[in-house]
């Protein structure tokens, strides 16, 4: 049972264990929904006959060589320790936290081909290794196959389906909107000047942290909240996936496990990503550093002395600093707000942790 554990058990033992889980459930249902022998179950009766061995090649073995790269498995993690806080054994509903993993890996492949990134998780990513058309094709499959286990389940009645189906169908809008927002704005197709905070905040929530609020959401159903606590446990962790950006971004510009496994230190300059960095070294750096930072940033160079000559003046500003103390206090709001309609328990601690998680990784 997933709540008969050591209450001593630390935060990065605890999400290694429940990734364990979330990854013995994605093989699973993904080798076994795609087998020859359930592509009826998928797709339908036509009376012709489906190319199983094209469908291994080409959704399968990419899902696989993904998948097996690793990862925090976050967003599924949030999900079951939500359902446990809430007072049902999370065990119970494991399948459907392939939602939010597979959906969120779909947002990077994309994201990959979107920013030419080469490297994923310190291996070649999905569309280098198996080329454009494998990789916009199985990130779009990815959008959309895992919700055959909600629909296909017995476990929950339709009025339950549907509010899933509901968040999932509002959800991913406003992920396309995050996405295009930042899409106009690192290809230079916004002036930098008028990108604000509270604008690069918007973009993040959409883009990054509604898909951890769908699945905080999705576990606030599955666990039995009412409407208004699930829309609470959703602010909570649209709020944390904020966070996370924000930390995401100051560890890109530093010598870190996130730099080395996304393509190295300073990536983000190259793709001329408009940042929370960037918009504070915007707004507190004289003229001539500002003039220059978004000079180097439109250049979309891998030179790495043009793209220490922009962390340095990133760093001048004092930016690094601000971004920390800036995450840490959403973290600490977001927490203060739901945690009093969450009784107290062991799920309830670990949900903390989570939370804490996020602002901790450091460089």
């Amino acid at each position: 049972m997933s709540k008969d554990v050591n209450e001593e058990e630390n935060i990065a033992d605890y999400l290694k264990r429940r990734a364990s889980d979330v990854n013995n459930a994605i093989d699973k249902y993904l080798n076994d929904a795609t087998s020859s022998r359930n592509l009826d179950a998928i797709l339908g009766k036509s009376g012709y006959k489906y190319d199983s061995e094209a469908i291994r090649k080409s959704i399968v073995e990419p899902s696989n060589y993904l998948f097996k790269q690793g990862g925090k498995r976050l967003r599924p993690v949030l999900m079951l320790t939500i359902i446990d806080a809430l007072g049902k054994d999370s065990d119970n509903y494991i399948e459907f936290s392939i939602i939010p993993e597979i959906i969120h890996t779909g947002t990077l492949i994309h994201d990959d081909m979107e920013d030419n990134s080469k490297v994923r998780r310190s291996g070649a990513a999905v569309h280098v290794k198996y080329g454009n058309d494998v990789a916009l094709n199985l990130g779009d499959f990815m959008f959309y196959f895992p919700m055959l286990a909600l629909l296909k389940s017995d476990k929950i009645d339709d009025s339950e389906k549907q509010k899933v189906l509901d968040i999932y169908i509002s959800d991913m809008m406003k992920i396309g909107l995050g996405q295009a927002t930042d899409l106009a704005w690192h290809n230079g197709q916004v002036n930098p000047a008028h990108i604000t905070e509270e604008k690069y905040l918007q973009m993040v929530h959409s883009k990054t942290g509604v898909l951890l609020g769908m699945a905080a959401k999705f576990g606030g159903v599955f666990g039995g909240a009412n409407d208004k606590a699930i829309e609470s446990l959703g602010t909570f962790a649209s709020t944390i996936g904020v966070a996370f950006q924000i930390q995401d971004d100051l560890l890109n510009i530093y010598p870190s496990g996130v730099s080395e496994s996304k393509g190295g230190v300073g990536d983000d300059i190259t793709e001329g990503k408009i940042t929370l960095l960037v918009i504070h070294a915007l707004q507190h750096s004289n003229d001539s550093d500002k003039k220059r930072l978004v000079e180097i940033l439109s250049l979309h160079t891998g030179d790495k002395k043009l793209i220490n000559e922009a962390i340095n003046i990133i760093d001048k500003s004092g930016a690094k600093e601000y971004v920390q103390k800036k995450s840490a206090q959403l973290v600490q709001d977001a927490w203060n707000d739901v945690s009093k309609n969450i009784p107290e328990s062991y799920a309830k601690n670990k949900l903390k942790q989570i939370a804490e998680f996020v602002i901790q990784r450091s460089i």
